[in-house]
C-alpha cells in the first residue's frame, strides 16, 4: 500500500533525515504552514547538509522507502549548485533538496533553525527554518520568479506570528537580497490592515 498523505509522506522523509543523522532544516510551505496560514501542497522543500561520501547511503535510505532517487542527480546538484529530489511515484508527492552553502545567510539561518513539533497528534519533531528565514527566502524566491504564492505565504506567516517576528532581522538581510522596497511594501499593507480592526 503506497503512502496515502503528504504529512505521511513528509514524517517519512523527515525520520529517514535524522535515522541518518544528518543537519537539515525545512522551508517552503512545509514551514509556511506551520508558522502562518494552511493552503496545499504536495512538496516538502529542505535543506541539507549532505557531503558527497554521504550520497550513496542517503539514496539508498529513501530507494528503501520506494521513492526514486538518483545518484546522479546528487552529485550532479553538487557539482552544479542546483537541487534536486526524491519522489513517491504512488502519491506524486515530492521533496526538494537544496544543499546548504557556506554563504553567510545560509550560515545565519542554519544557526537560527527552530526544532518544533509539527504534529500534534504523534508528536513528531523536525527542524524547520525560523520564521523570519522563512519571509526572507520567500522575498528572494518571489523577485526570482514573481510567484504570488510566496507573497501570500508571507502574509499569513505576518498575520499569525505578528509582533513576535524580529522585524530587524528581515529588514537586513531584505537589504541584503535586495528586497528592501518589497518588504516594505508588504509590512505596510500589513500593518495599515492591523490598524483598521484594532
Amino acid at each position: 500500500m503506497g503512502i496515502r498523505t503528504y504529512r505521511d509522506f513528509a514524517r517519512s522523509v523527515i525520520e529517514t533525515l535524522e535515522s541518518l543523522g544528518l543537519v537539515y532544516m525545512i522551508g517552503g510551505a512545509f514551514a509556511s504552514i506551520y508558522y502562518g496560514e494552511v493552503r496545499t501542497t504536495i512538496d516538502i522543500d529542505i535543506a541539507v547538509l549532505l557531503p558527497l561520501e554521504e550520497a550513496g547511503r542517503f539514496a539508498q535510505a529513501f530507494e528503501a522507502l520506494g521513492y526514486y532517487v538518483s545518484l546522479d542527480a546528487i552529485i550532479d546538484a553538487a557539482i552544479h549548485d542546483q537541487p534536486f529530489n526524491i519522489i513517491d511515484a504512488e502519491s506524486g508527492y515530492k521533496a526538494d533538496f537544496f544543499l546548504i552553502k557556506p554563504t553567510e545567510l545560509e550560515r545565519s539561518a542554519l544557526a537560527r533553525r527552530r526544532r518544533v513539533i509539527y504534529d500534534e497528534s504523534t508528536g513528531a519533531e523536525a527542524y524547520l527554518y525560523s520564521p523570519e528565514d522563512v519571509i526572507i527566502y520567500k522575498l528572494k524566491y518571489y523577485l526570482a520568479g514573481r510567484m504570488q504564492k510566496h507573497l501570500r505565504d508571507i502574509v499569513g506567516i505576518l498575520v499569525v506570528q505578528g509582533e513576535a517576528l524580529d522585524f530587524d532581522y528581515i529588514e537586513r538581510w531584505a537589504a541584503e537580497i535586495d528586497a528592501s522596497e518589497l518588504w516594505e511594501h508588504i509590512l505596510a499593507e500589513y500593518r495599515r490592515r492591523v490598524q483598521q480592526v484594532t
